[in-house]
């Protein structure tokens, strides 16, 4: 074995010499290397990494990052010098390093020195895009960044990663001070431990992009913050509330056996305690929702293999203790039941709570469920919040079918009852699904008209025919003009479309073109495509009225209207043959849900986009001091249901109109000018001699915008932001002649 006898001129011949100096042994190998790196002295270390063309030396990368490592550890030098050390071998060799060097050498440098160098921190995560440790080293440079704007990015990313509590934790640290245009308040109230799923509503509450505030109650104060009026819950104020109670709380004795007899009395005991909370809270929160959990137990079966042979089985008796549960919270306004369970089930986790951790830490819901059951809060949160989409605008070829129509035809294409195809069939079941919750459908696709409809209408495992989309646009445009020309037919913003489409260029095109468009990363497995739509936040509703379930059929029969419009030779022809009929009447509390509908979504044609609540409403309707009429109408291809409303404020001689809004499905049938000129006449009726009209301008209520200079009301002095427009009541609106007019209230 040649024996080492003299020191090159150069630390990196130095280095080379000793590895060298025992043997080629490839096991040995990197032990040589990071014994002579270890013995040179900090300058010669930095001419080693300085010279750069040292890591042709190491033809594989893996003795490169040993010897680094193991390097590291054994030199004697301050931390001052060794983030250098680590930041010169990133910067010269840090693309033949493994990811755990990487990882290491850029631990080694501290946050403010690394924010300074952001190559290094390019680089890395060009290479190592999918690794948490990497993004969390990046996310700690970002913050020394004020300005940054690809901090959200970063903690995006990780979070999709990592769904751990404690990366939820990280992220929600790293935004404690960004703050979005949304407030959402959400309070955690419970029987057990549930702090953790703090962290994780944090960090998918900003994803849709709010700013969370949390409440957790105090641990087991369930029932004293719902019934005591100077507990925290009322104070906080919340938009939503989640109340958790075990029944093992409950019933301690459930740990063990009990009679058929007994478990029957505990069961009446804890639906009444519980809806009897929930009783409570809806009397002092009004319209606040209320969402409770079903109840699961640790001691599904203390009997074994004969708990079959039991009277009333565990398992048996949990079933309908939660059957009546959710039986009585449907009784109550603004109450939903969160089947747990079946929201464990569908995740493919275990619901059973750890037994270490019930004891330790009284938790009963398992760590591997608390990601779950964070993401169906937020479906209710997004709900509350009014984030729901109104369309859902879909791609054809490997969207709604797998293959290319243009290239396999009709019969060629993979749609059926067998896979591969039965997935996508499974997709459109979905897809139609939706417009029972009132949300439309839409096409957008590149493609042959005549293929693509030719699938549509005649294939027979299609689930989806051209009747259930409410705007196609099938042509070679670019899609991000279709989608804002379905946007326009349909009378609705961008904001309010979802786009689907299996093409990642055509998805990352609609969200650089049309960020508003909320454009859902579908995955490369169709089979997956229903459960990603599902899961979507921005899909669900709270309310569901029988408006919703009819605006589907009201936009395809929009269709015929423009035709009818196309072939009239005036616009007064063609409102006159529509036979369009209005009802107007006070709102009673039947009109209750709809109305807060109407006030929560409506944001064109709305003069004032004032946000009222169920409560609210129910109180204006018992208000002597305010007059609040609804308007429904039909023609003669559909009834629309009830798409009107107007909110006034009266006084002896002034009356004043606080709200007044539209559905945009009417828009430009003359419908507005037929319930302002009923409320000008109810207000000649009372003597009042002057008719206010405000308008709050947004950037969304520009349609709304001349409702009242259309209509003889002059603009008057505004207050703040508020545009006043006056009417002087000596004189009748007239409503306009192609509405026949139904009043209730004469």
């Amino acid at each position: 074995m040649k024996q080492f006898a003299k020191v090159s001129d150069t630390a990196l011949d130095i280095l080379m010499a000793r590895t060298l100096a025992s043997g080629n042994s490839e096991e040995r190998r990197p032990r040589n290397i990071h014994l002579g790196l270890a013995a040179l002295a900090p300058s010669d270390y930095l001419s080693i990494v300085s010279a750069g063309t040292g890591a042709a030396d190491f033809p594989d990368s893996s003795d490169l990052s040993t010897a680094i490592l193991q390097a590291f550890s054994l030199l004697d030098t301050g931390h001052g010098h060794k983030a250098e050390f680590a930041a010169r071998i990133l910067e010269t060799l840090g693309e033949r390093l493994s990811q755990k060097a990487v990882e290491m050498l850029l631990g080694l440098i501290p946050p403010s020195e690394l924010f300074l160098r952001p190559t290094i921190v390019d680089r890395a995560l060009e290479r190592f895009p999918q690794q948490p440790d990497v993004l969390r080293i990046a996310i700690r440079s970002e913050l020394q960044n004020a300005q940054s704007v690809r901090l959200d990015a970063l903690l995006n990313r990780l979070g999709s990663l990592d769904t751990s509590v404690g990366t939820a934790a990280f992220i929600q640290r790293s935004r404690r001070n960004a703050r979005g245009s949304v407030t959402a308040r959400i309070a955690l109230v419970s029987s057990y431990t549930i702090d953790q799923l703090g962290p994780l509503l944090d960090f998918r509450a900003r994803a849709l992009g709010l700013t969370p505030e949390i409440y957790v109650a105090p641990f087991n104060s369930w029932a004293r913050e719902v019934l005591d009026e100077n507990a925290g819950l009322r104070s906080f104020g919340p938009d939503v509330v989640f109340l958790s109670i075990a029944i093992d709380d409950l019933a301690p004795r459930l740990a063990e056996y009990v009679p058929p007899e007994e478990l029957s009395a505990i069961a009446e005991a804890a639906i009444d305690r519980v809806v009897s909370a929930a009783r409570h809270f809806s009397g002092w929160a009004g319209a606040t929702p209320l969402v409770v959990h079903s109840f699961h137990s640790a001691f599904p079966g203390p009997l074994g293999s004969l708990e079959g042979r039991d009277a009333l089985p565990r398992a048996a008796w949990l079933s309908a203790l939660n059957a009546s549960l959710a039986g009585e919270l449907r009784s109550l306004p603004s109450t939903y039941y969160l089947d747990v369970t079946t929201v464990a089930n569908r995740a493919g986790a275990s619901l059973h709570d750890n037994a270490k951790l019930r004891h330790i830490a009284s938790m009963r819901l398992a760590p591997d469920v608390l990601g779950n059951v964070a993401d169906e809060y937020m479906k209710y949160v997004a709900a509350a919040k009014r984030l729901t989409r109104k369309c859902v605008v879909v791609d054809l070829d490997n969207t709604l079918w797998g293959g290319v129509v243009g290239e396999d035809g009709k019969d060629g294409i993979r749609l059926g009852h067998t896979a591969p195809g039965s997935e996508f069939v499974e997709f459109q079941q979905f897809l139609r699904s939706l417009t029972a919750r009132g949300i439309m459908l839409a096409v957008c696709s590149k493609n042959n008209p005549d293929d693509a409809l030719e699938v549509i209408r005649e294939h027979e495992s299609m689930v989806l025919r051209e009747s259930d989309f409410s705007a196609i646009r099938i042509n070679w445009n670019p899609k991000p003009d279709n989608i804002a020309s379905i946007a326009a037919e349909l009378n609705i913003g961008v904001d309010s479309l979802v786009f689907v489409d299996d093409n990642p260029d055509e998805r990352e095109q609609m969200r650089q073109l049309q960020p508003d468009v909320l454009t859902v990363e579908l995955p490369k497995d169709p089979s997956l495509y229903r459960a990603t739509l599902e899961a979507l936040p921005q899909l669900q509703s709270l309310v569901t009225t029988s408006e919703d379930r009819a605006r589907v059929a009201s936009y395809q029969t929009a269709r015929l209207r423009n035709e009818v419009k196309a072939a009239a030779s005036n616009l007064d022809e063609y409102l006159e043959s529509l036979d369009i009929v209005v009802d107007i009447e006070s709102a009673k509390a039947a009109h209750v849900p709809r109305i807060a509908q109407l006030f929560a979504r409506t944001n064109q044609f709305n003069v004032t986009t004032r946000r009222y609540d169920a409560t609210q409403i129910s109180e204006f309707i018992r208000d002597d001091g305010r007059r609040l009429w609804v308007l429904s109408s039909k023609d003669r291809f559909g009834d629309h249901g009830l798409v009107a409303l107007a909110l006034v404020r009266t006084s002896p001689k002034t009356w004043t109109i606080d709200s007044f809004l539209m559905s945009c499905r009417v828009i430009g049938y003359g419908i507005e000018g037929t319930l302002l000129a009923h409320v000008a006449k109810a207000a000649q009726a009372a003597n009042a001699s002057q008719l206010i009209g405000e308008f709050i301008p947004t950037t969304k209520n520009v349609p709304a915008k001349d409702l009242y200079a259309r209509h003889g009301f002059e603009r008057g002095v505004p207050h703040d932001t508020i545009e006043h427009w006056d009417l002087d009541l000596s004189d009748a609106l007239l409503y306009p002649t192609w509405v026949k007019v139904t009043d209730h209230d004469a």
